[in-house]
């Protein structure tokens, strides 16, 4: 059976200040956190919280926080689409207690096959590995609103399956060709939040929520249940107005 925690709050800003608390917990519980970021709007509102309260009262140990990616569009760095682009940009250039080997990103801008099996070799020598799996602390997911999460599309369901660490996506309407984890290592951290915000999400929040077994044909968002964890929603009351 799955653990859910769901939290609704009413502005981006609480989202963000609670989940930094959520993350402040987890820190006063692990000697080291290895995170898997997303992309997204919600993410980089996130990032902007945190790099204005970082001199105040934010109270994170960046020493003790390592970055990975859940997934990255094809693209280099430095393109506007690159996921660690938004990162760099809305966190890593504003917090300067974040070294750079805490940092690996997903190599948009080479071989797509190649690049996935490298990120993978790396997961696995980085992170714990249990059931032959690399097992993060902690994954956040974004959420589309046609209920796709990290670059796992509901027309490629059998990526989530895949006994691959890393796959390479395909944008289905764009094209465009994104690396991505599997299903096996999302579901196999220790503890994965959802973070989604805006009325256009409304609809599979409260689907996949409301009804899991049977979305969990359709949408690989509800396909997210660590076999071993906890999975956590932080929702602002928009995304959630039909819970």
């Amino acid at each position: 059976m799955i653990k859910e925690n769901i939290q609704i709050f009413n502005t981006s800003d609480e989202l963000s200040e609670n989940f930094t608390k959520f993350l402040q917990n987890l820190l006063s519980v692990y000697p080291h956190i290895n995170i898997s970021l997303s992309g997204g709007s919600t993410p980089k509102q996130l990032f902007n919280y945190w790099s204005q309260n970082n001199k105040q009262n934010l109270k994170l140990d960046w020493g003790r926080i390592t970055f990975y990616w859940g997934d990255e569009r094809c693209v280099p760095p430095d393109n506007e689409m690159s996921n660690y682009g938004m990162t760099e940009k809305y966190l890593f250039k504003n917090i300067h207690q974040i070294q750079n080997q805490n940092i690996h990103r997903i190599q948009g801008e080479n071989d797509p096959t190649i690049e996935a099996q490298r990120y993978a070799k790396l997961l696995n020598s980085n992170l714990a590995v249990y059931k032959n799996t690399p097992c993060f602390e902690l994954i956040l997911l974004g959420m589309g609103d046609d209920g796709h999460t990290a670059s796992i599309f509901p027309d490629q369901m059998n990526l989530w399956n895949s006994e691959n660490d890393c796959v390479v996506a395909k944008h289905p309407e764009t094209g465009m060709q994104r690396i991505s984890l599997s299903g096996k290592v999302i579901n196999n951290a220790q503890h994965v939040a959802f973070l989604v915000t805006g009325k256009d999400k409304a609809e599979k929040v409260s689907e996949i929520i409301k009804n899991r077994s049977a979305s969990e044909t359709l949408y690989p968002a509800a396909k997210v249940n660590p076999s071993n964890g906890f999975l956590y929603w932080f929702l602002d009351k928009e995304s959630a107005k039909l819970l």
